[in-house]
């Protein structure tokens, strides 16, 4: 008999076998795990992960375990999931990541309550300790979020769901499903897609448990991060150019990002990437007054930028 679950969480496996009995143990131990769809999708892993999938689908009906055997983006690995599944709301469970035991009850339950939301996201706490639970962990920092993204203005200027948000499945028929071309950026563009018409709700209460992992995309493949976030925000500059003040301050976000991007290529002593990429950021914002000092540290002689970059003078950026 077919199951009608309530939420299905899609979970990417790539070698992360050390984190694959965690991430089940904790999708089943939440307190609606009855109404929980999980589907796993082992995205060409070189690691043992399936062995493990397959002891827990064997104490559990409700896993869904899909195998491809070439390396897919994260992105299409969602995809597949989110086609495969029965759920009326998904939300993505990160492998290395953990939730509060009711975080999936708290977030439906706001979802069937009020159908004029259609994402739902909460806070985070922050660990860098892996296969912590949410109630035995030891907190870093935390994720918090004050702002309700209410419209493509607010998103853009305060954009952020989290690691865990949970949305209505039947936006995908509206908007189609994630940008398979794009590595980690992705979510951005498809949160910003569906700003447009999409009303999104914050959860002021910490729901999931974040692994700052010094081995995540976006700390070991930093450039392409920021290419990618630089590309789709730009990509929505044309549709705000009407709102002088929204396009101004996204100007300025804009700014300040291509600065972290040319210290990169400062710091890696790809000189001329490095004045490409500041020359970009006084183009949206020539009042920055970081950008400037990038670009005198890139005309001085090498002699003396060597002297102050080991003094770690130009090891980040000022802006945020």
């Amino acid at each position: 008999m077919k199951t009608n679950y309530l939420v299905s969480a899609i979970v990417s496996v790539y070698n992360s076998e050390r984190f694959i009995a965690g991430c089940l143990e904790d999708l089943e131990s939440q307190t609606i795990a009855d109404k929980v769809e999980i589907i796993i999708i082992n995205s060409g892993s070189q690691q043992n992960e399936r062995i493990i999938i397959q002891k827990y689908a064997n104490e559990y009906k409700n896993i869904v375990y899909i195998d491809t055997p070439e390396r897919e983006t994260i992105y299409s690995a969602w995809n597949r999931g989110i086609k495969a599944s029965s759920g009326k709301y998904i939300t993505n469970a990160n492998s290395d990541d953990r939730h509060r035991r009711d975080a999936f009850e708290a977030m439906s339950n706001f979802l069937e309550k009020n159908s004029s939301v259609d994402l739902i996201y909460g806070d985070s706490i922050i660990t860098e300790t892996e296969n912590e639970t949410f109630d035995n962990c030891t907190p870093t920092g935390y994720i918090n979020y004050s702002k309700d993204i209410l419209d493509r203005r607010t998103y853009l200027l305060y954009g952020g769901v989290g690691n865990q948000p949970m949305w209505r499945k039947k936006i995908h028929d509206e908007f189609g499903y994630f940008d398979e071309s794009l590595e980690v950026a992705g979510d951005l563009e498809f949160w910003i897609r569906i700003s447009r018409k999409c009303k999104f709700k914050h959860i002021n209460e910490y729901l999931g448990l974040y692994l700052n992992s010094p081995t995540g995309m976006e700390k070991i493949n930093f450039e392409v991060t920021a290419l990618e976030t630089l590309a789709v925000t730009n990509s929505y500059l044309p549709e705000i150019k009407s709102d002088k003040d929204l396009y101004s301050k996204l100007k300025a976000i804009l700014s300040k990002k291509y600065n972290d991007l040319a210290l990169f290529y400062l710091n890696n002593r790809r000189d001329t990437e490095a004045i490409k990429t500041v020359v970009k950021s006084i183009g949206y914002d020539w009042q920055n007054v970081q950008a400037y000092k990038i670009l005198i540290a890139l005309i001085i002689p090498n002699g003396v930028r060597e002297s102050i970059r080991s003094s770690g003078r130009f090891g980040k950026s000022e802006n945020k």
